[in-house]
């Protein structure tokens, strides 16, 4: 049988996680593309075939997927729907990890053998819109839903807790921009770090507060459905208060480019990480009140960061690995036309 042919466009951290994930698996072949030589080499090193070239480098790009069965885009928000429309063009399935409604990426299943298009297929969103789907259908009403989902250090690394986990712009953006929730079934914009609260899970103290983007792929799943939702990041005591002091009392609030700067030079960088999510539902099962809470944690592995995959790029690699299962597994079942 032969095996699936994968193209992981950018072998940054969750592009680097899905090759080696996938380069000794049978039932796949695998390639990264990156247009840093650097970056090439050292997919090359760890086993995995590699090409140096840019994204925007159409014809080369082409020549590399050609008789592929699917590219991934793990790439930088703004470039998804650039290999998106090349996957579409080559008639080949297309997934990525970016938000569907911030690169215009529309969903398509397989249908009569039309290529399948998956965005949004990592960690948040992804993994994090299965968990609540699933905890939404349980109840007949949901009255309160809090979805709190955090990439962090597993012990705190400096006075914020943080160490460079993710992309410092996407950080900022979180944290300063006003953030999607619904209140009594309306669709409304929340303050970012609002609504602080600590909760405790395994034994250790977490915050949580509300921040922009988390739920806005879960809107769809949320309206109708829900009376009041918020998306709240996850991080160790005493980094919302640092936050604020930096934004506010230092007033980088109105200087966001020297706050990305002073976040760039200053956060350590870390992959002894984790990743926590903890969704909690209120409502009505069968008529009758109830609370039900959902757990999911990543652990940092101590093999894992030997190989210099972040918690946080394991877990986004997996949950793609498994749509790219399905996708093998409907291919190798769909029949083949008739030899002439």
């Amino acid at each position: 049988m032969k095996p699936f042919r994968v193209i992981v466009i950018g072998g940054g951290r969750v592009g680097s996680a899905l090759a080696a994930s996938l380069k000794d698996d049978a039932g796949f072949s695998v390639a990264v593309v990156d247009g840093v030589q650097d970056v090439v080499d050292r997919a090359r090193a760890g086993g995995v075939e590699a090409h140096c070239c840019d994204v925007f480098d159409e014809t080369r790009l082409t020549s590399i997927l050609r008789g592929a069965d699917v590219a991934v885009a793990a790439v930088p928000e703004r470039l998804v729907a650039q290999v998106a429309r090349l996957a579409g063009r080559l008639a080949i399935h297309h997934l990525d990890f970016s938000d569907p409604r911030a690169t215009g990426v529309e969903r398509r299943d397989d249908a009569a053998g039309a290529p399948t298009v998956l965005p949004g297929s990592g960690v948040s969103p992804g993994l994090v819109d299965d968990i609540v789907e699933d905890l939404l259908a349980r109840f007949d009403r949901v009255d309160d839903l809090v979805v709190r989902v955090g990439a962090i250090p597993t012990e705190p690394t400096s006075r914020l807790g943080y160490g460079a986990i993710w992309d410092v712009d996407g950080l900022i953006s979180e944290y300063t921009r006003p953030a999607e929730g619904f209140v009594d079934g309306r669709q409304v914009r929340l303050p970012a770090l609002s609504d602080y609260e600590t909760f405790e899970w395994n034994g250790r103290t977490y915050e949580a507060f509300v921040t922009a983007n988390g739920l806005r792929s879960l809107t769809g799943l949320c309206r109708g459905r829900v009376a009041n939702a918020t998306f709240k990041t996850i991080r160790h005591p005493g980094h919302l208060d640092h936050m604020l002091f930096l934004l506010d009392e230092l007033g980088l609030r109105s200087r966001l480019d020297m706050l990305a700067n002073l976040l760039r030079n200053a956060l350590p960088q870390t992959r002894d990480d984790m990743v926590l999510i903890h969704v909690t539902a209120r409502g009505h099962i069968a008529g009758s009140p109830s609370e039900q809470q959902v757990v999911h944690e990543i652990p940092a592995s101590p093999a894992e960061r030997d190989q210099a995959h972040s918690s946080l790029a394991r877990g986004a690699a997996a949950y793609a690995k498994s749509l790219l299962v399905s996708l093998a597994d409907a291919a190798n079942r769909r029949p083949r036309p008739a030899a002439s």
